[in-house]
């Protein structure tokens, strides 16, 4: 067997060329016989060839993966940094993610995110001027546009935006009822501005609801009271029913509104009394209680941005329980000239022997440039048990 000297490949006798390397083979058989098989070189370019391309795939695995590394790390930097409210150090750390990688998704996502974030920061901010020119809708109609944009968003950085807007949403709702009462509204209008407050779990608003409340007591005892000046015990009667629904806890109205039954039925049955008993010692006590049975204590009149109002305490001398204890006053100015003549009632509404009661009454209607008030106590009237 015979084979070439210089690449060591099998050969025929009759070659004078080596058909794997070209080299000219030597006439002598023998010494192609003696030829030792070397190895044959040509067998290296494929094996450095793959070598050469496994090695570039390691290197650029081993670098993709750093880069991947280093665009996660910028990115959860970005997170939380968005989180924390540093949207521009935020921004910053998603644009060097994608330099890292530039289809990452996450990054470019969150990027068209905090755009949207600072347009709705924008908004929120607008929102506080047109609070100052009272264009409370606009203002309302920019924060929904603001809660829609964020309709397709989720996750915390979301909720945390939802819950601005929805306190935002809420000052402008404070502002707006602040403003409405300012306007001197109707009683009507004070129970839609108070359903409206009562929504809103803040200190502001519970502290204006109960403002509004008040009002709302003092517009139903006053009007209540008119009514039952005139003996329109029904209208009266409803008027109260109306305002307890919306401040049910008031001593004031349920006081009122136990003196209105009781007047209505000592108004009805008054005009079945006609005898009288002869006097006796039960009758002269009776008579005293019926005649002179409270002591004024003390009257004032206090003055303040609401109006005037005049309070007062008044003591039961009586021998028996007193009831529906009503004072009837007039205003005179510094010129002892009439203003007006009124009727309040006292609470609490029985009056026990030796007991002290109170009485309120604001008037917001009278004329501010009045410089001082007089108050004449005309006549105090009560009802005794069984009357």
């Amino acid at each position: 067997m015979s084979f070439c000297p210089q690449c060591g490949i099998k050969t025929l006798e009759n070659e004078k060329y080596c058909v794997s390397c070209g080299t000219e083979l030597p006439h002598n058989i023998e010494e192609r016989e003696k030829a030792e098989r070397s190895f044959n070189k040509w067998w290296l370019v494929p094996i450095s060839t793959l070598m050469f391309f496994m090695i570039v795939s390691i290197v650029l695995h081993f670098y993709l993966t750093h880069m991947d590394d280093k665009a996660l790390h910028a990115y959860e930097e970005g997170v939380n940094y968005a989180l924390n409210g540093e949207y521009e150090q935020a921004q910053e750390k998603f644009n060097e993610t994608l330099k890292y990688r530039g289809n990452f998704s996450g990054a470019i996502s969150s990027l068209e995110f905090l755009s949207l974030i600072e347009e709705i920061n924008q908004n929120l901010d607008a929102t506080n001027n047109l609070i100052e020119n009272h264009s409370y809708q606009q203002a309302l109609r920019l924060i929904n546009e603001s809660e829609n944009k964020l309709s397709q968003y989720d996750g915390e950085l979301v909720n945390r935006l939802l819950s601005r807007i929805h306190d935002k949403r809420n000052d402008i709702l404070i502002s707006q009822v602040e403003y409405q009462l300012s306007e001197t509204p109707s009683l009507e209008e004070l129970k839609m501005y108070l359903w409206r407050v009562e929504s809103i779990n803040t200190d502001k608003a519970q502290t204006l609801a109960e403002t509004m409340r008040e009002q709302i007591v003092n517009y139903s005892f006053n009007s209540a009271n008119d009514e039952l000046n005139s003996n329109q015990f029904s209208m009266a009667l409803s008027i109260v029913n109306d305002g307890l629904k919306y401040v049910p806890n008031s001593e004031r109205l349920e006081s009122l509104k136990t003196t209105i039954e009781k007047q209505k039925v000592a108004f009805e049955t008054e005009q079945h009394q006609r005898t009288q008993q002869a006097l006796t010692l039960y009758e002269l006590e009776q008579e005293t209680n019926e005649t002179n049975a409270i002591e004024l204590i003390n009257i004032d009149i206090e003055k303040d941005d609401k109006g005037v109002t005049v309070l007062g305490e008044v003591k039961s001398v009586a021998t028996v329980p007193i009831y529906s204890v009503s004072i009837e006053y007039t205003l005179y100015d510094q010129e002892d000239e009439l203003i007006l003549e009124n009727e309040t009632f006292l609470y609490p509404e029985t009056l026990y022997p030796e007991e002290s009661g109170k009485f309120e009454y604001l008037h917001s209607n009278l004329d501010d440039d009045i410089e001082s008030l007089d108050i004449h106590i005309e006549k105090i009237s009560w009802y005794l048990e069984g009357q």
